[in-house]
């Protein structure tokens, strides 16, 4: 069963506007998957949620926090723009949510660096994923963390 853009509500902020339950939902939401699920030991919080420009992307239905994105200025991960920490609730698989919250991180994306190319660090199980929206390989295969990565870019 798919779920449509209207049933949710697109939370895009940054840092210095997360109120304290935005903060603890997003970061408790990455863990959950990235660390504990993924048994991925690594340091997530790696000073990059805090720079003024990076924006935050949080995908509600009523209340529950289903999905999550970052979005990050030129020169902070890599040299262009980037998206990365994209997380979808296990709660919330199989629903089309990984499409919608990547689909709705790139406009915000262009919205904010408008005509610069978006770069990612995939997880290569996903490139498939990626490449739907027009993202290509831009590095080989690479180790993050234990985990097969590839740098890609729209």
């Amino acid at each position: 069963m798919a779920i449509t853009k209207s049933e949710l509500d697109f939370v895009c902020l940054p840092f210095s506007k997360l109120n304290g339950d935005y903060l603890y939902r997003l970061l408790q939401l990455r863990s959950e998957v990235f660390v504990v699920e993924q048994t991925c030991i690594y340091q997530d919080l790696d000073g990059k949620d805090t720079h003024p420009d990076a924006l935050h992307l949080l995908v509600f239905k009523k209340s529950s926090l289903l999905a999550y994105a970052r979005m990050l200025p030129s020169g902070l991960s890599y040299a262009t723009p980037s998206i990365g920490r994209i997380v979808v609730s296990p709660l919330a698989r199989g629903i089309n949510m990984g499409r919608l919250v990547i689909k709705e991180a790139i406009v915000k994306t262009q919205q904010t660096w408008p005509n610069e190319k978006i770069t990612i660090g995939a997880q290569a199980h996903l490139i498939n994923l990626y490449t739907e929206f027009g993202f290509e390989c831009i590095s080989k295969e690479y180790l993050e963390d234990g985990i097969p990565h590839i740098d890609m870019q729209l």
